[in-house]
């Protein structure tokens, strides 16, 4: 396997898929909490086509990014990023999670609030 390739066995992936589904819920809940969801939800739709830039961006400038942030992470960022149908599992679930608060607002009182 070489550098600009994209590992699609899930052997070859240094996580399992529990951890990198964790790692999306998370990022879900960071982007949610953050009120970024609409911007964020454009965004991975319009560099969903690019995933393969994004992830060999990230494995060229990896060895930078894990001096400022944790290298665990940052790999969970380029195992998302160059599988297309876990950036589609990402937006849906920032989808589920607005979906659930605009629920919740419908449902309160005007005293609740």
């Amino acid at each position: 396997m070489g550098m600009w390739t994209i590992p699609k066995d899930p052997e070859q992936s240094k996580f399992s898929p529990e951890e990198l589904d964790e790692f999306v819920r998370v990022l879900a809940e960071a982007v949610h909490s953050r009120r970024m969801s609409v911007p964020v939800i454009m965004a991975l739709e319009m560099v969903k086509p690019l995933s393969f830039v994004g992830y060999s961006s990230l494995v060229i400038f990896g060895p930078i990014l894990e001096l400022i942030f944790d290298p665990v992470k940052t790999e969970k960022l380029q195992a998302l990023i160059g599988d297309r149908n876990r950036i589609e599992n990402l937006i849906e679930r920032i989808e589920d999670l607005e979906k659930s608060k605009k629920e919740v607002k419908e449902g309160e009182s005007r005293e609740q609030r």
